[in-house]
């Protein structure tokens, strides 16, 4: 049996995790302005938003011309308008906008899921190579080199710049390609990430092993039913026994 020759993480939720919900990261920013906002109610609106800007203009506006700052400016004035802030005027929902984008573009806003630093250090130990798979826009190379981890990967494909998303096997493909060099086939490449769709379902039907991370509970019956149970992670550093010991990341059932 073939050893795993490569790991790609997914980022938001794998790797790293917002400091605060969203919701409450927007109330605090807004008071700062001495705006008075409620969290829950701008949680709520950034998910309907989130859906509704996504069905506009898929991947961050990479399928339709929008630049990740556009993209994220229209995101968070229209969370703040459906939230019931409509009252806000255009500049005081651009100052918003600006200060957000660009908190959410450094550390400011992220920490790193526990145990990440030492499983990428001991994967690298053992000669896995090292990637990142990530349905994230043009900020990413950045937001990891801010919290210490970009030094850590031999290659970060972030949809925007990619043009393709997650679950397209076309990304998938990608990363196979950045390692070329090395004739790593896609069943020697694992994928770990959050979303079952996404993630796990997207890497196995391009030919890879893939973990999920998360909660047994939170899954469904019916996701149950098509998720391996020695394929779920609890925690970000169980993954190390599996991609080091093959038998267990590579049973298909």
């Amino acid at each position: 049996m073939q050893r795993i020759r490569l790991a790609t993480f997914d980022v938001t939720n794998t790797l790293l995790k917002f400091k605060l919900p969203i919701g409450e990261e927007y109330s605090q920013t807004s008071k700062l302005y001495g705006i008075q906002s409620d969290a829950a109610q701008l949680n709520a609106a950034f998910k309907r938003q989130w859906i509704i800007l996504n069905q506009q203009h898929p991947n961050f506006g990479a399928t339709t011309g929008l630049e990740p700052k556009t993209w994220w400016t229209n995101l968070i004035s229209r969370t703040f308008l459906d939230a019931g802030y409509d009252y806000l005027d255009q500049t005081q929902l651009q100052t918003l906008s600006r200060h957000l984008f660009k908190a959410y573009s450094s550390k400011v806003c992220w920490q790193m899921q526990r145990g990440t630093r030492s499983l990428l250090q001991n994967l690298a130990k053992a000669n896995v190579q090292l990637g990142i798979i990530s349905n994230f826009d043009t900020r990413l190379q950045g937001i990891l080199s801010e919290v210490g981890l970009l030094h850590n990967f031999d290659f970060v494909i972030d949809s925007y710049s990619a043009k393709v998303k997650k679950p397209n096997q076309e990304i998938f493909n990608l990363a196979i390609e950045r390692v070329k060099h090395l004739d790593i086939q896609p069943e020697q490449a694992v994928h770990i990430g959050d979303d079952l769709e996404v993630d796990y379902l997207g890497a196995r039907n391009a030919g890879w092993n893939a973990l999920l991370l998360t909660k047994k509970e939170s899954l469904s019956p019916e996701q149950l039913k098509i998720v391996n149970p020695n394929h779920i992670l609890n925690e970000l550093g169980e993954a190390e026994k599996h991609i080091l010991e093959p038998h267990v990341v590579r049973s298909r059932n």
